[in-house]
């Protein structure tokens, strides 16, 4: 709101990097949709600036990613395989079901039938928990590395080695490029996620076109 409300013609570095990254976001979700994109941007534009900061204030000394956090993680995965679920019976009905029946074969094959209709199911249903925890991991694995380089600066400064004391160098050296890659593991998850959800929404809702 801050950006749209100062927009110019010719934009400056804030807008400008805004923009660039509204066209990246919309122009993957044209590729992977197709036509039908457009009513989707807000929903991808938002979550990946809200995983975006989420992911980056973990980084400023005191504050803790909220996407380190389990909870928050597996629920928007679960808000994404409610949505997309429901994109997929907006568009095709009860028909949309049908892709978890499996490939028609002969009856004697029924066995084969059944371990494909229950595959497909579980895969569909373990959607949300890659989503989740793929996010929640990294995340929280950065977090944890920037809590023990604290932890050792702390001990390094207060221990009455000399030598010791000569330690605390090293995680200070070691925080910028944890910092760096911080930036970098933020800015992939939340492209990630959005992509992964992308893709389960164009399967959801161009399933006939898959089958």
């Amino acid at each position: 709101i801050i950006v749209a409300s100062g927009r110019k013609e010719v934009p400056g570095k804030i807008q400008a990097v805004f923009e660039m990254l509204f066209e990246y976001i919309c122009g993957l979700a044209d590729e992977i949709i197709g036509p039908k994109a457009h009513q989707f941007y807000p929903l991808f534009i938002g979550l990946f600036f809200f995983l975006l900061i989420a992911n980056l204030i973990g980084l400023v000394p005191g504050l803790y990613s909220p996407t380190a956090d389990p909870m928050l993680t597996f629920g928007l995965a679960i808000l994404v395989f409610l949505y997309f679920n429901y994109c997929g019976l907006r568009e095709n009905g009860l028909a949309y079901f049908r892709q978890f029946v499996g490939p028609r074969l002969p009856w004697y094959m029924l066995p084969v039938s059944l371990l494909l209709s229950l595959t497909e199911i579980i895969s569909i249903f373990i959607r949300p928990f890659s989503l989740g925890l793929r996010l929640f991991c990294n995340i929280f694995s950065k977090e944890l590395f920037l809590a023990i380089l604290a932890m050792l600066v702390l001990s390094f400064m207060t221990s009455q080695n000399m030598a010791e004391k000569g330690l605390t160098v090293a995680p200070l050296v070691l925080r910028p490029v944890i910092l760096l890659l911080g930036i970098i593991i933020g800015f992939i998850q939340a492209l990630v996620f959005v992509v992964l959800s992308m893709s389960y929404i164009a399967g959801a809702i161009h399933m006939q076109e898959h089958q």
